[in-house]
């Protein structure tokens, strides 16, 4: 299997790791776009969870067109407590589509039983 580069265009046996990729993130966010000096890494944990299942709901779409509907779909989502002001959350979110974009998290996934496998190219 070839390097994986954008999820069309994949086959239905990659994963999204999100441990390893909070991992990711937890190693080089201070390099980021979105870092603070004023925040921990746990204060991003669930806007990176949000951008990634935005991501993966609707890998589809071109992000700039979904971003006017992201902004009240993440105040219903994360708990007041856990969210971040919107431009930052913004940002954060458009990192996690340009990482998921890049192909860099995705893993193939090797080690399916039979029966799942059967039932993924079904």
């Amino acid at each position: 299997m070839g390097s994986i580069r954008d999820i069309r265009s994949t086959p239905q046996d990659v994963m999204l790791d999100i441990d390893a990729e909070l991992r990711h993130w937890r190693a080089s966010y201070r390099q980021s776009a979105f870092h603070r000096s004023t925040r921990e890494f746990d204060d991003y944990i669930p806007t990176l969870k949000f951008g990634y299942d935005v991501y993966l709901l609707n890998y589809r779409h071109d992000l700039d067109t979904l971003m006017s509907n992201l902004r009240q779909r993440y105040e219903r989502t994360v708990p007041e407590w856990q969210r971040l002001d919107w431009p930052l959350s913004e940002a954060i979110v458009r990192e996690t589509w340009k990482r998921m974009r890049s192909g860099d998290c995705w893993q193939p996934v090797t080690h399916l039983p039979a029966t799942t496998r059967a039932l993924a190219s079904a």
